[in-house]
Formats: structure tokens, sequence, C-alpha cells
């Protein structure tokens, strides 16, 4: 099988995974600005694009596998050594692009992550401020916890 065909799903690759950062960095507005519904939607073309990404891989590794012939792994730095002239330049340009475009990706996610972490902290700090533990608060004789079992209280009353 010829290098060009690695070269095409390669450049492909790329191109879906300029669409999920760029997928990623709209994430991040819609966490910043709370649009959950189009979060969503988002959420929702991102697995499509994962998908997409997944299939288009394995169909490099093919590829991979049988331009190199051997038992080497199907990896672009083992088609880069066996390629030769332009071919091999433009298989570097992509791998470096490819690595590049991966390691900013990976840095979107961590901070989409963390905004996340943190809209949860909030969650939990709101919700136990509307809903108090009440354990802390009840002491009984001399400073002690007091000895009655504890009651749950419901955060909204179902007799209502």
């Amino acid at each position: 099988m010829s290098v060009k065909i690695i070269i095409e799903e390669l450049h492909r690759l790329y191109g879906l995974h300029e669409q999920l950062l760029k997928l990623s960095k709209d994430k991040t507005e819609m966490l910043k600005s709370n649009e959950i519904d189009a979060l969503s939607e988002v959420l929702n073309l991102e697995q499509k694009y994962i998908q997409a990404i997944s299939q288009l891989e394995e169909k490099r590794i093919e590829a991979t596998v049988q331009f190199l012939q051997s038992d080497q792994s199907p990896t672009i730095t083992a088609c880069i050594e066996k390629a030769e002239g332009k071919d091999q330049k433009e298989l570097i340009s992509l791998y470096e692009k490819l690595n590049g475009i991966m390691v900013e990706l990976k840095d979107v996610n961590e901070l989409n992550k963390q905004l996340i972490q943190q809209s949860l902290q909030f969650i939990s700090l709101t919700f136990d401020l509307v809903n108090p533990n009440k354990e802390n608060m009840n002491y009984g004789q001399n400073g002690l916890e007091s000895s009655k079992p504890k009651q749950q209280r419901a955060l909204f009353d179902s007799k209502a």
C-alpha cells in the first residue's frame, strides 16, 4: 500500500481534530456563560467527532500496517522512517501538526474539566447553604451532642 493513503488519512484526522478543538473551545465559552442547552448540543457533536476520529484512526492503522509490511508498531514515526523524499517531509509535517493540535486539545479539555469541577463545587456549596447539616448545630447537655436519634430534614416538604 502506498504512503499516499496514509498521508490522506492523516490530513483527514487533522481536519477532524481541528473541528474537535473548535468544539472544545466553544464548550469552554458555554461553561463560562452557563448555557446548558447549547452545551448539550456541543457534547452530542463532540461525541460524533470522537467516533469519526476513532474510525478514521482504525483505517490509518490498517494502511500503516500494510505500508510497513512488518511486525513494527503501526505508528506515524515508523512510516516516517520508511518513507523517502517528499513523502517523508509531508509525514513529518503532519506528525508535528497533529501533535500540536492534540496538545492544544488536551489543554482546552483540562480547562473545561476545571470549570466543571468549579461548577460542581459551587452547586455543592449552594446546596449546603440551603440545607445545612443539623448534626453540627445540635448539642445536648454539657456541650456534648444530643443522644436523641438524628432526623433527616428534607429539602422540600412533600406534604405541601
